[in-house]
């Protein structure tokens, strides 16, 4: 066997490797396809689904905000226990925005937020996990992976909210910082794994590299 093919075949066989231990670490959850009713609770993320990934756990909700059929825009969603019990001050967020009740702001044509769920708040929980007290926004799914944690979530006044939620972006109202993210990979269909970077995938690169460079050294003796 020439050692071109080799070395692709054990390039081939890491790359496998490195994608079932990436997808221990991430999975994606469905939550609601319809809209729950205003001010009423989303289905729930269970605790066991934060315990497989282990730690801090990064989430990001993918969503639909909804029209108001009557008065201002109100896209409003507030990450609670089994309880209703508001843990929004307990998280992290470099891009979310909140208000001082814990409620968390879409603005207009937001698609998707991030946040962390630091390991003592999951711990925390019941089985019933987390779930959101929400008013005209689906959360459609909610993809989690493995978390660092991030900047304090901002906090805005009703007023600043509102202004949001109508169109004005986060520097436009407050000024300064960064804008809530709107972009943030979509979710993945199902229930289904997702890649994620980890250490794991490291190693299984450098195994790679070790493994290659041993067939050379091997391939290069029979030459002589």
């Amino acid at each position: 066997m020439k050692l071109r093919k080799i070395i692709a075949g054990i390039a081939a066989a890491a790359v496998a490797a490195s994608m079932m231990a990436v997808n221990a670490f991430a999975a994606t959850v469905q939550l609601d396809t319809e809209y729950p009713g205003a001010w009423s609770a989303s289905k729930s993320i269970p605790k066991s689904e934060f315990e497989a990934i282990g730690g801090d756990v990064k989430v990001v909700l993918s969503v639909e905000l909804k029209e108001p059929l009557i008065g201002d825009h109100n896209h409003l969603a507030a990450p609670m226990d089994a309880s209703w019990n508001r843990v929004a001050d307990r998280l992290t967020s470099d891009t979310a925005v909140a208000k001082s009740d814990g409620m968390m702001v879409f603005c207009d044509g937001q698609t998707s937020m991030e946040f962390v769920v630091p390991a003592d708040v999951i711990a925390d929980l019941d089985e019933n996990g987390l779930s959101f007290l929400i008013n005209d926004v689906i959360i459609k799914s909610a993809e989690l992976s493995e978390g660092t944690p991030q900047a304090a979530i901002r906090i805005v006044t009703d007023e600043q909210c509102g202004e949001m939620m109508s169109g004005k972006s986060y520097e436009e109202v407050v000024g300064g910082g960064a804008a809530p993210a709107d972009d943030a990979a979509p979710a993945g269909d199902g229930g289904a794994t997702t890649a994620a970077k980890t250490g794991n995938a490291s190693a299984a690169a450098i195994a790679a590299v070790m493994a290659a460079a041993g067939a050379a050294a091997v391939a290069a003796k029979k030459r002589k």
